[in-house]
């Protein structure tokens, strides 16, 4: 039997399940590639977000 609030388990902790699945993805990238990447994707990102919040 363990009584004590230490560790474990609570209600409510941790971060909440976002309403999209993203997956972590690794690629190798030149410092300028990832400048172009980085500007599409928040484009996208962007875009995918506002189209949740007008549902």
């Amino acid at each position: 039997m363990n009584n004590n609030n230490w560790g474990g388990r609570r209600a409510g902790a941790g971060r909440k399940k976002s309403q999209l699945e993203r997956k972590g993805r690794t690629f190798r990238l030149t410092d300028e590639e990832f400048k172009e990447v980085k500007s599409i994707v928040d484009v996208i990102r962007r875009r995918t977000e506002e189209s949740l919040l007008v549902k």
